[in-house]
């Protein structure tokens, strides 16, 4: 089977800087262990998971998980035997650098198990680059240093993928992997229910319909099979005797049932909804992401296709199911990130094979502007941080922004000129290289020295005031709450308040500003106001929508007057605006747009006659796109945009015929 042997690397590969990609490699790979212990908890989802385990270490009843006075099962309980082993291992309530812990170790796990997955399928060259596209993926470093559920399913779904591969792709056939095939979807199962299946399940059909020889004897696959089931089934089998069917079924059905066909969660996003997501999830490498859907079917990888069907069946299939799901979030495909980084690093690889850019077959050649947009997100990324900057004055985070900035802009400047030499993977390993600084900056210096009221503040103030008294949430929950308190904080509805504050009559009611003058019908004191609590982005002017005022009420009266938050922790100067934003972009676009004037007269002075350098054109593309920007999503003003559109395409022009000329001189003075 010449299609399942291992590639061999390709005659330059020597010539790649293998020294310089392990480096910045094991540079990223560690970002998820920096300062896991900020931000602070913030996440219901995250609250969840570590109530959930403390619940577990403190009762010990490993078979059925509690949050808040009652059953959990809408997620099986992996995540929650895991810190229930950390609180037991350490004797007393860890924080958020601990249970975060497992999450990132699976994060940096997931990242070798897709180097080992690509080094199987393909070349040791494409497989550190997938490496180093998943470990520096934001949306991914982030989702590792959070204690939620889906780096669980990640994890495991990576180790069934690599078995797979190893099956199918091996160079020797060894069937007792179906043995800890089993093991791993067992796991998965306990990690995020059925979720595993229509991630591993589509590459394992099409191998097993590929690969003939490939398939193992009918006894092993009874034996995955029955892992899978053991394992699985064995904690449901013990729930349903614990709890009782009726229980276990209606949690089934909560989870599955509901967040398939609830009008409620289908209303929020649409079928189109993880188009764009699969974008942001693989940012800031999000130009390569279309090459996930084109490499697999293009005619020169015919003796490769089968690899890259079966890794392309990882992303479509998932894709396809969630998308008619009612309940739609980013993070459910982050199990198919080994995929999207396998096929973005072959399509880096395809972009820059052999690309001359300011040749004349260079600019006709359709892969040519597509080795420049890649360095160009991480120059706009750059320029973006550094001027943000300037709206944030705190001196170390100001500092984090502009080592952000500067090593995103550095990347991609050297990755494009590394591109206009032709020299595809040494722009990679510059771009990797400001990556890894950028995130080591925003982690390790940037988002520990975020100031803002937090859930944590505002729980640390109730339970000073309330003391051991009964706290209730009224027609509404934040989970984020239970974690901080340290108790359940029972949710009562309009028809049960009166019943619970007559049994109750000391009890304190949580409230937000919607549902505040209904509350204040039964609890009418106000002991305490938070003017902004959940504002993780502090809105700005003008935007007061997204802040949430939440009230503490008494029923019984109270001596003490209503305690206030100081809402300037949480107020941006009032200059920070939209407004002010746009203008400042604006007021940069134009300035490069003049600064060609300038250079001009600069070299015609110097040489004592009119002279247009080449900067003067690069000076002119830059700023007449970024005032194209500025026209076209602000001021919508259709003579700029045709005229902005206009000048980039004469500016193209000038700079397509003055490399043209040199490439032509010099190919003459050779042949001399």
């Amino acid at each position: 089977m010449k299609d399942r042997s291992l590639l061999q690397p390709s005659s330059t590969e020597h010539a790649v800087p293998f020294t310089w990609l392990l480096m910045v490699l094991v540079l990223a790979i560690v970002v998820p262990l920096i300062n896991l212990g900020h931000p602070k908890l913030g996440s219901p989802h995250e609250a969840r998971v570590v109530v959930t385990g403390h619940n577990m270490a403190e009762s010990g009843d490993y078979v059925a998980p509690r949050f808040n006075g009652d059953y959990r099962l809408q997620k099986p309980p992996l995540p929650y035997w895991t810190i229930a082993a950390l609180v037991n291992l350490v004797g007393h309530p860890i924080d958020e650098g601990l249970f975060r812990l497992p999450s990132a170790i699976m994060g940096m796990a997931c990242v070798l198990l897709t180097l080992l997955i690509a080094r199987q399928l393909f070349d040791r060259k494409l497989a550190l680059i997938a490496a180093m596209i998943q470990a520096l993926s934001i949306k991914f470093i982030i989702e590792a240093r959070l204690a939620r559920v889906d780096i669980y399913l990640t994890f495991w779904v990576s180790i069934a993928l690599l078995l797979l591969a190893i099956i199918f792709f091996g160079q020797k056939r060894r069937d007792w992997l179906w043995l800890l095939f089993g093991v791993a979807m067992g796991m998965g199962f306990l990690a995020k229910w059925v979720n595993i299946l229509m991630f591993v399940l589509p590459p394992l059909i099409y191998g097993l319909v590929t690969f003939k020889d490939r398939r193992p004897k009918w006894y092993w696959h009874m034996v995955w099979v029955i892992v899978f089931f053991g394992l699985g089934g064995a904690w449901v089998g013990m729930l349903i005797q614990n709890l009782g069917w009726d229980t276990v079924k209606a949690a089934m059905d909560r989870e599955v049932y509901d967040n398939i066909t609830s009008p409620e969660h289908r209303a929020n996003h649409g079928v189109f909804y993880y188009f764009p997501q699969l974008f942001l999830l693989t940012f800031p490498w999000s130009a390569l992401t279309p090459a996930v859907f084109v490499v697999p079917f293009m005619k020169r990888f015919r003796d490769q296709r089968n690899r890259l069907w079966w890794v392309l069946l990882i992303i479509v299939v998932p894709f396809v199911i969630l998308s008619f799901v009612s309940k739609k979030k980013a993070d459910y495909l982050l199990p198919a990130m080994p995929a999207l980084a396998i096929l973005a690093a072959r399509g880096w690889q395809i972009v820059t094979e052999e690309i001359s850019p300011f040749s004349p077959e260079g600019i006709r050649n359709p892969r040519t502007p597509v080795a420049f947009i890649q360095p160009g997100l991480f120059l706009i990324g750059g320029l973006a941080a550094i001027g943000y900057c300037f709206f944030d004055r705190e001196p170390i985070r100001m500092t984090a922004l502009i080592v952000m900035g500067v090593s995103f802009t550095a990347g991609g400047l050297v990755a494009l000129w590394y591109v206009i030499k032709g020299k595809g993977w040494p722009a990679f390993v510059a771009m990797g290289m400001g990556a890894a600084i950028f995130c080591h900056a925003l982690f390790g210096f940037y988002t520990p020295r975020i100031t803002r009221i937090s859930s944590e503040d505002f729980a640390d103030a109730v339970v000073d005031l309330i003391g051991d008294a009964p706290l209730v949430q009224f027609n509404w929950r934040d989970d984020t709450l239970v974690h901080y308190v340290k108790r359940p904080i029972p949710i009562v509805g309009t028809d049960t308040l009166q019943a619970y504050a007559d049994e109750h009559p000391n009890v304190f009611v949580l409230a937000t500003g919607k549902m505040v003058e209904e509350a204040q019908a039964i609890a009418p004191h106000v002991v305490l106001h938070h003017p902004r609590f959940r504002d993780v982005s502090a809105p700005l002017p003008g935007q007061k929508e997204k802040a949430t005022d939440m009230y503490l009420l008494s029923h019984a009266p109270l001596t003490q007057s209503t305690v206030e938050f100081d809402e300037t922790q949480l107020s941006p100067p009032d200059w920070i605006n939209r407004k002010s934003l746009w203008l400042t972009f604006g007021l940069l676009a134009q300035s490069m747009f003049f600064g060609r004037f300038l250079l001009q007269w600069i070299v015609s002075e110097k040489k004592q006659e009119s002279v247009i350098p080449l900067g003067f054109w690069w000076l002119s593309l830059a700023g007449g796109l970024m005032l194209f920007v500025y026209a076209a999503f602000y001021l919508r003003d259709p003579v700029i945009i045709i005229g902005q559109s206009t000048g980039v395409i004469i500016y193209l022009r000038n700079l397509y015929l003055i490399y043209f000329k040199k490439q032509t001189t010099e190919a003459e003075s050779n042949e001399q």
